[in-house]
């Protein structure tokens, strides 16, 4: 009976042993862990502390630098004291952000898109604002239409095949004209008799048949003249609604000596010229808006750039890589997109000559730039990332070594556990032993 209670605790004391160590493995596995883990804050610290970032300088009216951390708001934001940068895709396409894009597309022309910027327009005179508005009231654009269309009726019934065959008979008859005009003239000046004559004829009719091949000059001339024969009244509406004051503006141009480019003037003329640039970028070289968009909507709620056609319709749900300094310093060091500054060096003015009333784009060009060497762009250390940081190993440091005391604490516990069970097991062995010493004695003897 003894020997069997002996063997039960020897049993019990082996289990509590292994359990022991088992745990004391487990603690010594954790406090690994937390090693490593001290390990990896150590290193995002170290990496926050010799990280930096990008600055943006501007300029104060004063001269005074002020650095602001680059994102693509602060770059696209308007100032005038800046430099004026834009971001391209891969595609040399501009991305803008949509607030820029929606100001476009809703735009028929530069003027409309300026003034989504509050930038107001005057004429330099009058004379030239009264013209202007005459020729752009609802009465003369719709004189202007009809008369278009009494053009476009001629068109289909009148081609270039029979404008070529009449101008060179209209050409035959002018030269006959001039030719009777000027034989009738030399045998004047010869003193042969003329009385037989009618110089004052001939020259009438060598007039009306000139300005009958001065009609037919151009197939579009052509067009006009018979449109004109065929709607008198549509023609003279058009003369008095629209054309007269179409010449009347062009001519107060002239007298003072004013290209179409200086019409008007903007009553902030940097701003203005700043948001020139931008539509040049987005529309190419036209005041009117072509629908051949030369951008794309910087989409932030991905924080990623798209240029395709369905990203510029949808709507964007947020301002985050706008206004992501992380993301617009990774794209440029990565070379996901490109920097070009408005420059006026080798500019070329460029021309708009389909409408007179529609003024000519300032002359600019865009200049691509690499990102570290823009004096504009600067990096410094990241102040904001490092406290970040140095806040986020406090923390985990405070855990790791408050957890590292509970686990030493866990293990002094199980390591005294240990001796003592230990000691017992050595007792309740011996003990065994003992009794089994003395049994075999006895049947020994």
């Amino acid at each position: 009976m003894g020997m069997s209670a002996s063997q039960a605790r020897l049993l019990t004391i082996t289990a509590r042993l292994t359990s022991n160590e088992y745990e004391s493995q487990q603690i010594t596995n954790a406090k690994m862990r937390l090693a490593t883990r001290s390990q990896e804050a150590s290193e995002a610290y170290i990496s926050a502390l010799n990280s930096s970032q990008y600055n943006f300088v501007t300029y104060n009216s004063s001269g005074e630098s002020n650095n602001t951390p680059l994102t693509a708001a602060v770059l696209y934001e308007y100032g005038d004291n800046k430099n004026q940068y834009i971001i391209t895709n891969s595609a040399g396409k501009a991305l803008v952000s949509n607030a820029d894009y929606q100001n476009y597309i809703n735009s028929a022309d530069l003027n409309t898109f300026l003034s989504k910027y509050g930038i107001e327009s005057e004429f330099k005179t009058d004379t030239l604002k009264d013209n202007y508005d005459k020729c752009h009231s609802e009465e003369a654009k719709k004189a202007k239409k009809d008369w278009e269309d009494a053009i476009e009726t001629q068109r289909s019934s009148y081609s270039q095949e029979d404008w070529s065959k009449e101008k060179l008979q209209q050409q035959q008859n002018y030269m006959n004209a001039l030719n009777i005009y000027t034989t009738a003239v030399n045998q004047k000046d010869n003193g042969k008799d003329i009385s037989n004559l009618d110089i004052a004829k001939y020259l009438s009719d060598m007039d009306e048949e000139k300005k009958k091949f001065t009609k037919l000059v151009s197939y579009e001339s052509a067009l006009e003249s018979k449109a004109e024969d065929a709607e008198p009244a549509k023609a003279k509406d058009y003369q008095e609604k629209y054309k007269n004051y179409e010449v009347a503006y062009t001519d107060e141009l002239d007298k003072l000596g004013l290209p179409s480019t200086e019409a008007y003037q903007y009553k902030d003329k940097t701003k203005a010229q700043w948001y020139t640039n931008l539509w040049y970028k987005m529309n190419g070289s036209s005041t009117t808006n072509t629908g051949k968009t030369n951008c794309a909507v910087l989409n932030p709620a991905a924080a990623t750039v798209d240029s395709s056609a369905d990203s510029q319709l949808s709507a964007v749900r947020n301002l985050a890589s706008m206004e992501s300094t992380s993301w617009i310093s990774d794209a440029l060091a990565k070379g996901y997109i490109n920097l070009e500054m408005a420059s006026a060096t080798n500019a070329t003015t460029l021309q708009d000559n389909s409408d007179p009333f529609q003024f000519n784009l300032k002359g600019i060009s865009w200049d691509s730039k690499i990102y570290s060497s823009c004096s504009d762009i600067v990096s410094t250390d990241n102040d904001k990332a490092t406290a970040q940081a140095e806040a986020q190993y406090e923390k985990e440091t405070a855990e790791i070594n408050a957890k590292d005391e509970k686990y030493q604490r866990k293990l002094s516990l199980l390591d005294s556990e240990h001796n003592a069970i230990q000691q017992e097991y050595e007792s309740v062995k011996g003990a065994m032993d003992k009794n089994i010493e003395r049994s075999f004695k006895a049947f020994q003897g």
